[in-house]
């Protein structure tokens, strides 16, 4: 019995602990996150609230140069009010979504 009861304990030390362990920091990354199926928008979300909640800047998207004309400014907010469904760049921006679109968001 004794003989079997140190061939187990030997066996436990050689086998030994896996140390197949993730930290945070390993289960919000990029790659961990593309390679277990998330979509790309979910790895954005994620992305940004992490930046957000560790104080850290985080590069925008570069607007189209056509978009910074006054009058296409504009007509793109005039539509975003008629449809608030349309990407105005101000996903999980400090951005208070209103049910319903307002004329002091023009």
């Amino acid at each position: 019995m004794k003989k079997n009861f140190l061939f187990i304990i030997l066996a436990a030390f050689i086998v030994g602990p896996a140390y197949a362990e993730l930290t945070t920091d390993d289960t919000v990354s990029h790659d961990y996150l593309y390679n277990h199926g998330y979509s790309p928008v979910m790895i954005n979300t994620i992305t940004k609230n992490v930046a957000e909640i560790n104080g850290e800047p985080l590069e925008e998207p570069v607007e189209k140069e056509y978009y910074k004309n006054p009058c296409i400014k504009f007509v793109r907010k005039v539509f975003m009010y008629l449809d608030p469904g349309l990407d105005s760049h101000t996903f999980t921006n400090d951005y208070r979504i209103k049910p319903t679109p307002r004329y002091d968001e023009l």
